[in-house]
């Protein structure tokens, strides 16, 4: 019964009445706000990221949803209305993650990327938000991943093809192999290129093959990763294509 009240009243307070009341130490209406918004901070993720954040398992998800709490603590009534501000706080902590990553990834992709940038333009970081470990986790499972196949960080910088057409090519014939489960399952269980396959189905030439094979190996092992910031470069570079 006296849940039931607390709900009532709660519901009869301006959301911005409610976080002045969880600022001065009503952490149990904190959770249940938090519950109750769950769809907008998937959603505002999702539009950031340009894609669907699914909530189970996902950093950005985590990373939405301390961002979110974060507002709650750090808001204010000149900061215009709270969900405009959990909104801004949300996508700067995005951001600041994929920086991040994209310190991880700078070496590989500095060279791939012709030292384009790539930076978000209008939004700025809040505040600094801490390193997740998970992102390192993942980078160091990658190359752990790559050395499997005799691929290294540097491998990938050196042999990413010079000219677009070749590299966009071998982008491509990476997603393939990716997405097609016969010829990805070959890759792994032979740690090598199904070449004569990928000639015939792709109709393209041994020689793009050999000459780009790490790099090509490298694109699968990214895009079957967790790393979205390297999975955006990829993305970026064929869209300029």
């Amino acid at each position: 019964m006296v849940t039931k009240l607390l709900k009532y009243f709660q519901k009869r307070l301006s959301l911005e009445d409610r976080i002045k009341c969880i600022q001065e130490g009503n952490d149990k209406d904190r959770n249940e706000l938090i519950k109750e918004y769950i769809p907008f901070i998937q959603k505002t993720a999702s539009q950031q990221l340009d894609r669907f954040i699914e909530i189970e398992n996902n950093d950005m998800y985590s990373i939405s949803l301390m961002a979110f709490n974060e507002a709650i603590d750090k808001y204010n009534s000149q900061k215009g209305s709270f969900l405009s501000f959990a909104s801004m706080v949300i996508k700067s902590r995005i951001i600041d993650q994929l920086r991040k990553e994209s310190k991880s990834s700078s070496l590989v992709f500095s060279s791939i990327e012709d030292n384009e940038n790539f930076e978000q333009s209008g939004l700025l970081a809040v505040d600094s938000f801490e390193s997740k470990l998970e992102t390192r986790e993942d980078m160091n499972q990658l190359i752990k991943r790559m050395a499997e196949f005799d691929v290294t960080l540097d491998d990938l910088v050196n042999e990413s093809p010079k000219h677009m057409d070749t590299r966009l090519m071998a982008i491509k014939i990476g997603r393939y192999i990716f997405e097609n489960k016969e010829l990805r399952d070959k890759l792994v269980k032979t740690l090598n290129l199904p070449s004569n396959q990928i000639i015939y189905e792709l109709q393209v030439s041994k020689k793009i093959l050999q000459r780009s094979r790490k790099f090509i190996i490298a694109i699968v092992l990214i895009l079957d990763s967790n790393l979205d910031t390297m999975k955006y470069y990829i993305t970026q570079i064929e869209r300029r294509g």
